[in-house]
């Protein structure tokens, strides 16, 4: 029964719109459009380091590097129209040709380095901006977005930044730069050829631009059609055991192969579009080295040393614009990871409508554990009707308030307006007189308990999942804790025999669900807190275990306030009231003792009504007995 906000996270097949009425239940995902903005370049190459500094070092390297290369091949051509063949001629040639070597070298090793460190600082800083916003965004971005598409950008973004935008730049810059120096040696040996050379690089420039628009566009295409392959891997990783029960892993596959056949409709584009490419810049480049050498045959008065460093110019600007040409396409198209990993930092983080109201709280705060709601009105999205309605109660330090009513009557939703999960559209709720929504949202969550309906374990150890920020003075305060919850005698027995160390699988694989609501419930007495919420904390677990649970919370939470939802009705029978909601409102409100003497009541009802299925089921059972 919660009345979780419509557009929960479905198959990947969902990708569809629906109505603005009723909302979509998954937003298609978004897709930029036209050429990567400059804003986006600026960023990265921010992220490379302070002040430029890298990115500086890096273009004078390889300027300079290029430079000194171009340097030992006029060395070669003057040495080889050297008519003086003696020892100190070719000595004074090699000791030249040796130092603009060892100094291109150096300079290599000084861009390669700089590269490294400028791209690792890029990576490092934009996978912590995209991992922090992602933890900072609001629930309801979630329950529209499916995890593929956060996994992809975790995965196959973060791995272009990683890698691939690195080596593209490189690679860009240092073509971009050879090329220059290039033009200017076959200019300055041949100056006619530029009269061919300006033209044909009009040509390239047009030919670029095309490829580029198509392979930026099909790149595009290409990271979206991988969105809906992850998340149909995670939801078959998350349903297994129920694919495997019914026999449907065949379909699983086949839906597995159409959507690798749908990505392939965008990748095998982009690879064909590089056949193309090759075959017109490789006539372009032809054309080039053809003219060059027809001109140096013909006009030059330079040497044949001379004319033939022009010609060997030409012939490697021709592979040189070629890979440049390529190169700044896998640079444009790659951005387009950046530019998905930044697309996030234009959503609003949790609490940031409120930031300008936010005020420090007192810091024993909250004392009492005394919550009210106020005239509360709450919608999941603006669009989308109120789910709680003109809600108000108050409930009073260290009492204990049993929360029922239908499937989507709120009950779920009113405890997600105490974490603000959801921000509320109208009213307020304060806690201790606070109104909660001017405290900031670690202050207010670090003083709230919950134990949610599907308990939350991590991989690790016993100690980490109770003290992960080792906040208690020492492990008799946990040992302590997992006394009251009743799982000491567990915890001691777990198969490694390491106590507090002892290891805890993935998701907590090696407890039991009863288990891990207990170790919630040992984290939640370790925390301290005024405020204890139990969101369908018994509804998976045995009758031994709900009564353990509920005795725990009468002794070890005596002086806390307790707000439990629960279908049971016996689990919150001896609450000191009952809150029953209806339609987002307050329905009912009073001793549960005084409700049930109510024969209008519907608490009284719903009480009633599971007594006599609790009958009915309890003859079904002795029947099947005396059948068999």
């Amino acid at each position: 029964g919660k009345a979780a906000p419509p557009g929960k996270p479905g198959a990947q097949g969902a990708m569809m719109k629906k109505s603005p009425s009723t909302g979509a239940l998954v937003k298609a995902e978004e897709r930029s459009k036209g050429r990567v903005k400059k804003a986006v370049y600026v960023k990265y190459i921010r992220s490379c380091g302070p002040y430029l500094i890298l990115p500086i070092i890096f273009i004078c390297c390889a300027f300079t590097e290029r430079g000194l290369q171009v340097g030992q091949n006029f060395v070669l051509a003057d040495w080889s129209n050297e008519e003086d063949d003696s020892w100190r001629s070719v000595k004074y040639y090699l000791m030249f040709y040796s130092l603009l070597a060892a100094s291109s070298i150096g300079f290599l090793g000084l861009r390669s380095f700089t590269m490294a460190n400028g791209s690792f600082s890029a990576s490092k800083a934009m996978h912590s901006g995209l991992l922090t916003k992602v933890g900072s965004l609001p629930m309801s971005f979630f329950d529209s977005q499916p995890s593929g598409r956060l996994i992809n950008r975790f995965t196959r973004d973060t791995e272009s930044l990683d890698s691939t935008i690195s080596q593209s730049l490189n690679s860009a810059t240092v073509c971009a730069v050879s090329t220059f120096f290039s033009v200017f040696v076959v200019c300055w040996v041949t100056p006619l050829v530029i009269l061919m050379i300006v033209p044909v690089s009009l040509l390239y420039l047009r030919v670029q631009l095309f490829y580029i628009g198509a392979s930026r566009e099909l790149k595009r295409l290409d990271s979206l059609a991988m969105s809906p392959i992850f998340s149909n891997f995670v939801e078959t990783l998350q349903g297994l055991t129920v694919i495997r029960a019914f026999g449907l892993e065949s379909n699983f596959d086949r839906k597995n192969m159409v959507l690798l056949t749908k990505s392939n409709r965008a990748y095998w584009p982009l690879v064909s579009s590089n056949r193309w490419l090759s075959i017109r810049l490789e006539y372009l480049g032809s054309s080039i080295t053809f003219t060059t050498a027809l001109v140096s045959a013909i006009y030059s008065s330079h040497s044949a040393g001379m004319s033939g460093l022009a010609i060997t110019s030409a012939m490697n600007m021709t592979g040189l614009m070629t890979w440049m040409v390529r190169q700044m396409t896998e640079l444009e198209v790659n951005m387009n990871s950046i530019e998905r990993i930044t697309e996030y930092d234009g959503h609003e983080s949790e609490g940031e409508a409120n930031m300008h109201l936010t005020r420090a709280v007192p810091k024993m705060w909250p004392s009492k554990g005394r919550v009210v709601f106020d005239k509360v009105f709450v919608k999941y999205r603006p669009d989308l009707p109120h789910v709680l309605k003109s809600l108000s109660f108050t409930v009073n330090g260290g009492e204990k308030i049993g929360v029922c009513g239908r499937t989507g009557c709120g009950k779920s939703t009113m405890m997600m307006t105490l974490y603000r999960m959801v921000e509320l559209d109208k009213g307020k709720i304060t806690i201790d007189d606070v109104d909660i929504a001017t405290a900031a949202l670690p202050d207010l969550r670090s003083k709230l308990s919950l134990v949610p309906q599907d308990p939350v374990i991590f991989s690790g150890t016993v100690r980490s999942n109770l003290d992960p920020f080792n906040e208690t003075e020492g492990d008799s305060e946990i040992w302590n804790a997992l006394k009251l919850s009743g799982l000491k005698s567990t915890i001691k027995e777990l198969p490694d025999k390491k106590g507090l160390d002892s290891s805890i699988d993935e998701g907590g694989g090696n407890l039991s669900v009863g288990q891990k609501q207990l170790l919630c419930m040992a984290r939640a007495l370790i925390r301290k807190s005024k405020i204890l919420i139990l969101d369908e904390a018994t509804s998976n677990v045995d009758g031994e275990t709900d009564a353990l649970i509920q005795n725990t919370i009468r002794t070890a939470f005596k002086d806390c306030t307790v707000l439990t939802i629960a279908h049971r009705l016996n689990t919150i029978i001896d609450s000191d009231k009952i809150l029953l909601l209806q339609d987002g409102q307050v329905a009912e409100f009073d001793a549960p003792q005084t409700l049930l003497n109510r024969p209008d009541s519907m608490f009284a009802q719903m009480v009633e009504k599971a007594r006599e299925n609790a009958s009915a089921l309890k003859k079904s059972k002795s029947s099947g007995s005396i059948a068999e």
